[in-house]
């Protein structure tokens, strides 16, 4: 099959960076499915009704679905890419899921471990889309320098936004409970569990009917921070095994934060002010002044109250470019490509001569055009007034050799990216 690409090579530099893409609109979550639940490496849905008829209302995959749906500006399509549990590693279920679907932009998903985050990091860096991830490594909040953010930041990934959440996600496997008057006690071993937190707990044998499966608030936790208390309906006359599951916290602030943007034109948005819904900003109790300075300096993004009311900061990837910058980019290309594509495709031919090149030059001042209608594009800073300046070689300067081939190269667009505002200064004078 003959990829666009392998007729008209489009870059857009920006530094020493080439970069393609395709789908902005389409987010695909990653998360390991048994082939029980389907086979497919791939599938599309439209609503989570749809994704109810696979998964779970308790299912994680499930609730990160629900993230994504739930925000005002929802995608209208998602997908979900299997990692088979038999799979050598993530990048081959990556590699399994891209072979048979590459319609997708960003990339996010369930799991939360610095390895597994900064392993995809690195895969999708060379793979030309974004990755949206988030964790509550502690260790980000402090001066450590081999966290998941100082470490995605250490590799200047342009196509990687690390957030830290206080409640990304924690799970805890086989501890022991019991049950007292519908209230189930766990202990715990490893990362506490706090009050309010949202859980979900399920049995060893993965059985409903004892009445401990299921999503509950924690309770109470105990002041040595071993134990924490749920209440669990109808378990009072059936305690069950001796040992559950659980999986904490889990409000998936990633997939909120990608469900409210990317229906939106590229360059139109910027990915910081956002409000997520169904997520919680982080209090000062968990995030203090200093912690965020900190993780800030990390380049994690964060959502915290600003007047009262949840906002994602700072919208940057591990590199510092932000987000809509990248999105942008890769939009300018795959867009100014397919526009020349469509032109080759549909003429008759474009002749090699200066009204060939002018042909070329209205298409892609076309889609720069468009650009600019989108707030991706501002003037020029050389004060000329123009929003983009396209050079086309003249047929009479381009060598024998390439006119022989057919070849057409040199063309140049010099433009500008409008950016957005995220800090500002204001001085009033008053006089009385």
């Amino acid at each position: 099959m003959t990829e666009i690409a392998q007729v008209v090579n489009v870059t857009v530099n920006v530094g020493d960076v080439r970069v393609t893409a395709q789908g902005f609109g389409t987010p695909l979550i990653f998360a390991t499915i048994d082939d029980a639940v389907f086979s497919d490496r791939v599938r599309s849905y439209t609503s989570i009704d749809g994704v109810a008829e696979d998964f779970d209302t308790e299912d994680k995959i499930y609730k990160a679905a629900l993230a994504l749906l739930s925000q005002d500006r929802a995608p209208t399509l998602i997908k979900i890419g299997r990692r088979d549990p038999q799979d050598a590693s993530d990048n081959a279920a990556l590699d399994a899921i891209i072979a048979v679907d590459d319609d997708w932009y960003c990339l996010l998903t369930t799991f939360k471990t610095k390895a597994i985050l900064t392993g995809i990091a690195a895969y999708i860096n060379a793979k030309k889309k974004i990755f949206l991830c988030s964790s509550e490594d502690a260790d980000v909040l402090t001066t450590a320098t081999d966290d998941v953010a100082s470490v995605i930041k250490g590799a200047a990934y342009n196509r990687t936004a690390y957030m830290w959440h206080h409640q990304s996600g924690i799970d805890h496997t086989g501890l022991s409970y019991s049950v007292l008057d519908g209230v189930v006690t766990v202990q715990q071993n490893a990362t506490p569990i706090r009050d309010g937190d949202p859980i979900v707990v399920f049995n060893a044998t993965g059985e409903s009917s004892d009445g401990v499966d299921g999503s509950y608030t924690v309770d109470s936790v105990a002041a040595n921070g071993n134990s924490f208390t749920f209440l669990a309906p109808d378990s009072a006359n059936n305690p069950g095994p001796s040992t559950l599951s659980y999986f904490g916290r889990y409000t998936f602030p990633e997939m909120a934060w990608a469900g409210g943007q990317l229906s939106s034109d590229p360059g139109s948005e910027t990915w910081k002010f956002k409000q997520l819904t169904g997520v919680t900003p982080a209090p000062a109790t968990l995030l203090t002044a200093a912690q965020e300075t900190r993780a800030l300096g990390k380049r994690a993004n964060l959502y915290t109250p600003l007047g009262g009311v949840g906002h994602t900061h700072e919208g940057i990837m591990g590199s510092g470019r932000y987000i809509d910058i990248q999105r942008g980019i890769d939009w300018l290309e795959v867009k100014i490509a397919e526009a020349v594509a469509n032109l080759l495709l549909n003429a008759a031919k474009i002749p090699y001569t200066d009204a060939g090149g002018a042909m070329l030059e209205a298409v892609i001042a076309q889609v720069l055009d468009l650009g600019i209608r989108q707030g991706l594009l501002g003037p020029l800073l050389d004060g000329s007034g123009k929003f983009y300046k396209i050079t086309i070689p003249k047929v009479a300067d381009q060598l024998s050799a390439d006119r022989a081939a057919r070849y057409f190269p040199g063309i140049t667009v010099q433009a500008q990216l409008a950016g957005a505002v995220h800090k500002l200064a204001i001085t009033v004078n008053a006089q009385v």
